[in-house]
């Protein structure tokens, strides 16, 4: 036993060796590149200490004129991205002068907002300093894409002035003759039916609510507390999202804040804390509200370890008695779920921020087990598992670009390799079409996009690098040139996957809307490329395949129209830059192809596909107050 216990010591101390050794060179790698930022190690390494004086006096000197300040921060190694992915990060336009701010409050709840920040719609017109973005971020795509095409931020600022604007809602829709009120058993049942439509499109996907137990609280109106009816509402909030409804969402809103103010947070409970999963983790993003969400998904990991859900609970005796025994696992594996629902919505919300991961899973100080099977057919927890498994990963990759110096093809290669080790591993329901319960292919759906979303950023990030040394005439290596590659035919096959798979559902169109956005940049942006640098080195296969996959994409979004919110620009942004990265030094649009001629996609012009007017669109409200009169 002694011996046993010695080696086990031995080999935790061996370990936090290890570590410290490596935080060490790590940052003895960081001193380095701040003093001789141009410079190579192995260029350094034989040279002797007048020579490294000599080295570093020319390095200060080449230096001298750029801004004090850059030296202030270690991440402003080198104005280059080959350092300091920060080159890339922000607007040039902002005005360092002001503090950031931004104001995602509701103060009118019944509109939702047209854009933000962080999903970068109102970057082309606005100066203002926003929320902090890194490298990962759609912002820094739109950053390198305006670099290389000034044009088109113009047309967006222009056509922007067009879009019609968004009407608010009312908090409860006239769908009853005038003076006849909705009495409570049609409230009661509406309310059912959006429960209904929760579980069946939102649980799979974070499945930190019992059914059989919340439906049965559900139905006792009596003697109920806060922060259950701030989970009820919530639950009722996202359920009429999901149920096609435009309006109902702000009624239960309204009275979810009533329940889930400041004061809820010193009232520490697991309904609250749920609650607040559901408000930082799904609505707050459909509002448009994305920084609210991540300052509330925050407040609710506080108070998840204030739980003690970090923890996995002492091991208890049997219990003798076997309901006392599945009530204490019930309730055991609820306070699992919760924790990694939460962990896995901070980590979704915060993949395209650039932000730090803020310590969100600390395997030093945090031993909470993985979700485990209540019964035989309890796929729920294979699902979240799964989810758990692919965040693991996804938070070594933010942790990775929020650091100051730029990831290398070798680490990008390794995470890629971890992703796609994780998708060919999935559980068969989580992969195949076929003979799968159909609450699991919610869940499938957001995987498969989320997987395709991952590969997309953490190669993404070569592109803009090869984006911004074509403005400087540098030529890449050959390594980062297949990474960039690598993210053009991720983007492809991510778009060809939402165009063939996307379902006509609020909830999961408004999911796949947003990852098809996203792998519209990197097409946009290659063109973008191809039409500033050396038109020899650029196959005209490669562009149609740009074109064809925005063509592909657009009519998607016309597609997934009646099922997208009313504020959704997304379409409108990939159409006009669409046409501003088409357009010729005399203006003329011009699609390129192998034969040089159109691509008469889908039976259409492609002027047609990039000049239609997307806001005449129909409206999806009458069509849903059609389909399910109770909305």
């Amino acid at each position: 036993m002694e011996v046993a216990r010695a080696q086990v010591l031995h080999g935790a101390a061996s370990y936090s060796a290890l570590n410290k050794a490596t935080e060490t060179v790590r940052r003895q790698a960081a001193v380095l590149q701040v003093l001789f930022p141009h410079v190579t190690l192995d260029d350094l390494v034989d040279k002797d200490r007048a020579e490294l004086i000599r080295l570093l006096s020319q390095s200060s000197s080449t230096n001298a004129d750029l801004p004090a300040e850059r030296f202030v921060v270690a991440s402003s190694v080198s104005d280059s991205p080959e350092n300091d992915p920060s080159a890339l990060e922000e607007s040039d336009e902002a005005d360092d002068s002001e503090d950031r701010h931004w104001d995602e409050s509701a103060k009118d709840p019944a509109t939702l907002a047209t854009s933000d920040d962080i999903n970068a719609i109102g970057l082309a017109g606005d100066r203002r300093r926003r929320s902090y973005l890194g490298i990962c971020s759609v912002g820094a795509v739109l950053k390198a894409l305006f670099r290389l095409c000034p044009g088109a931020k113009e047309c967006i600022i222009e056509d922007s002035k067009l879009w019609a604007p968004v009407q608010p809602d009312d908090t409860r829709p006239a769908l009853l003759p005038q003076g006849l009120a909705m009495t409570p058993l049609l409230d009661s049942l509406r309310e059912l039916r959006y429960i209904t439509f929760y579980f069946d499109n939102v649980h799979a996907i974070t499945p930190f609510l019992h059914e059989e137990s919340f439906r049965a609280k559900f139905t006792i109106r009596d003697q109920q507390g806060s922060s259950w009816l701030g989970l009820c509402n919530m639950v009722l909030t996202v359920g009429s999202i999901a149920s096609g409804s435009d309006t109902a969402h702000i009624h239960y809103y309204n009275q979810a804040r009533s329940y889930l103010d400041l004061d809820s947070l010193g009232s520490g409970n697991l309904e609250t804390l749920q609650a607040l999963c559901l408000l930082g983790g799904y609505y707050l993003h459909y509002r448009n509200s994305p920084n609210m969400a991540y300052s509330i998904l925050g407040a609710a990991q506080r108070l998840a370890i204030a739980l003690g859900l970090h923890r996995e609970p002492p091991t208890r005796n049997e219990q003798p008695n076997p309901e006392t025994r599945g009530s204490y696992a019930l309730r055991l594996e609820t306070r699992r779920r919760t924790w990694w629902s939460l962990y896995c919505l901070d980590t979704w919300a915060s993949m395209t921020l650039g932000r730090p991961t803020c310590g969100r899973w600390d395997t030093a100080t945090m031993n909470t087990s993985l979700p485990c099977t209540l019964h035989s057919e309890d796929h729920f927890a294979t699902s979240l598992r799964a989810s758990v498994e692919f965040c693991h990963i996804c938070n070594r990759l933010q942790h990775r670009f929020a650091q100051f110096i730029r990831i290398s093809v070798h680490e990008a290669q390794a995470l890629d390799y971890d992703l796609q080790r994780w998708y060919d591993g999935l559980h068969p329901v989580l992969q195949h079409t076929t003979d799968a319960p159909p609450r699991m292919s919610v869940a499938r759906e957001f995987l498969r996009n989320r997987y395709y979303n991952a590969r997309l950023i953490l190669s993404r990030c070569f592109l803009l690098y090869m984006a911004y040394e074509d403005t400087k005439r540098r030529h890449p290596h050959s390594a980062e040139q297949q990474m960039a590659g690598m993210c053009r035919s991720i983007a492809g096959e991510t778009i060809d996957a939402i165009a063939l798979h996307w379902v006509p559902n609020r909830t999961q169109v408004w999911n796949a809307a947003w990852y098809l956005f996203q792998a519209c940049m990197v097409p946009l942006l290659s063109i973008a490329m191809a039409n500033t640098s050396d038109h020899a080195a650029v196959d005209p296969a490669d562009v149609s395949a740009w074109y064809a996959s925005l063509h592909k994409a657009l009519e998607a979004f016309s597609e997934m129209r009646p099922w997208m919110r009313a504020s959704d620009r997304a379409p409108n942004i990939v159409a006009v830059l669409l046409r501003a990265v088409s357009q010729g030094p005399d203006g003329s649009i011009h699609t390129p192809s192998v034969t040089d001629g159109a691509l008469n996609l889908f039976g259409m012009s492609d002027e047609f596909l990039i000049e239609m007017d997307w806001s005449e669109l129909p409206n999806d409200e009458n069509m849903f107050q059609s389909l399910f009169p109770l909305t």
